[in-house]
């Protein structure tokens, strides 16, 4: 069962009154709604993330527009120009001896400025609070941070900095909360027409969609779920996980085989992909999508790799059939979506398209060069390859086509890819994200990708 929460929720746990944060003014369906995540958050100001929330941007406007005031604009100047005359004096005489008095007296009339320059800067803000206060009913502008990364906030604070965002089809994204970062990196691109390139996709499948079946010389089965690595059983029965099993058993074992389950795209996966091309086409911007077959792959081979050569290269054989009719599901969906937004420029990344997983190992190899900083991203060794994928996936459209401004839409599970792909390429390009919280499968008690099959919802 999900750990959900809302907004609301998450304000009354931390005690906070609504009023003195930026959802004050957000749709009660956008604070009421459900969000499936561990305790990550925590309140901050929001000076502290401008540009994340429209509340803000609006308080940061009113403060420029105020700093223009003749009086602070001359007590400005008169620093500029204290500033500048302190630096010539230190130059002709880098010792100060012979300008110590007329040093000591400039710099005690910048001191004077910077206060005044100060109290001019809290008597704006005081007059800004009391307006947002008598006409929004808004006190305080603090908000809620995900994990130190994202900051939760909505549809809206995306359309006040990219009003071309009004445009989205997809009522879906309006109703919910967004995680949001480096939105204002968007909205400079889409002023100044920079390349944009977008990056998302569904993964390949969830729970219960794909069953391990090990087969002991024995004759004995154990069943394991690919996605959790957890013995397959839905009574929550506690085994060692399927990695283990391998690694214990590896001259016990006979055969391997994969029983797909998955019968359809499930509206979540669906959503991923229709956002891409959505947003792709409103805001002009190119679309890379990931099928990360070639991630579960690198995984598998991880696992099996205690056991003998004919018996790993039967399984990896076996479990690619699977894979790749999956994402032939996706590629169909992607396929009519170009039908749809023709205007859109997509390229797919996938284990068979092998100019597109050339492009993508050569575009990383320069910024994974260090063994040791792969090693760090993640604790689970047999992971390591796949989360190297995962995070490196993130920069596809810089990758593809050199875009400066990369997005990347897709679920709040992504968040650590986030931060950590942003770590990696530093400032090669700006990323920015907009993550939206998981939806819940028919019984609203999972999220899509955690429930039974009898609650995916297949589309």
């Amino acid at each position: 069962m999900a750990v959900k929460t809302t907004i609301d929720k998450l304000l009354r746990q931390k005690e906070i009154p609504k009023e003195d944060t930026v959802y004050f003014l957000a749709k009660k369906e956008v604070n009421h709604f459900p969000i499936t995540a561990g305790n990550f958050f925590q309140i901050e100001t929001a000076d502290k993330w401008q540009g994340e929330s429209w509340p803000e941007l609006f308080f940061q406007t009113k403060l420029k527009e105020k700093e223009e005031d003749l009086t602070y604009q001359e007590l400005l100047e008169t620093e500029k120009k204290i500033q500048l005359r302190i630096r010539e004096m230190k130059e002709e005489d880098p010792k100060g001896y012979g300008h110590m008095v007329q040093l000591r007296s400039l710099r005690l009339v910048k001191h004077s400025i910077e206060d005044a320059l100060q109290e001019l800067r809290l008597y704006y803000q005081s007059e800004i609070e009391q307006e947002m206060k008598q006409v929004y009913g808004i006190c305080n502008r603090k908000l809620l941070v995900y994990k130190n990364t994202v900051c939760l906030g909505s549809f809206e604070d995306l359309v006040y900095q990219i009003p071309s965002l009004k445009k989205v089809e997809l009522s879906w994204i309006c109703r919910m909360p967004l995680l949001l970062r480096n939105i204002e990196s968007i909205s400079s691109a889409v002023r100044k027409n920079i390349p944009i390139g977008l990056i998302g996709g569904p993964c390949l499948f969830g729970l219960y969609e794909i069953e391990i079946v090990v087969q002991h010389k024995d004759g004995r089965h154990f069943s394991y779920d690919f996605s959790s690595g957890r013995h397959y059983d839905r009574d929550g029965q506690k085994t060692y996980e399927f990695a283990d099993h391998v690694a214990q058993n590896a001259k016990k074992i006979q055969s391997i085989h994969f029983i797909n389950w998955k019968r359809g795209v499930t509206v979540q996966e669906q959503e991923s992909l229709e956002v891409l091309f959505d947003v792709g086409s409103v805001l002009g911007a190119k679309v890379a999508v990931t099928i990360p077959d070639i991630s579960y792959v690198k995984y598998l081979s991880t696992v099996i790799a205690p056991l003998d050569d004919g018996l790993k290269k039967q399984a990896l054989k076996e479990f690619r059939v699977e894979a790749h009719i999956i994402a032939d599901m996706y590629l169909s969906r992607i396929e009519e979506l170009k039908c749809r937004y023709p205007d859109v420029e997509v390229k797919v990344l996938h284990e068979r398209d092998t100019e597109a997983c050339e492009k993508f190992y050569a575009g990383r190899e320069a910024f994974f060069q260090n063994s040791g900083l792969i090693h760090r991203l993640t604790a689970k060794r047999e992971k390591t390859d796949a989360v190297f994928d995962y995070i490196s996936m993130l920069a596809l459209p810089y990758y593809f086509w050199g875009t400066p401004q990369v997005i990347q839409i897709d679920n709040l599970d992504e968040t650590d890819s986030y931060r950590k792909c942003r770590k990696v390429h530093k400032d090669a390009f700006s990323l920015s994200a907009i993550l939206y919280p998981e939806k819940l499968c028919a019984n609203g008690e999972q999220t899509i990708f955690n429930a039974p099959l009898e609650f995916k919802g297949y589309t």
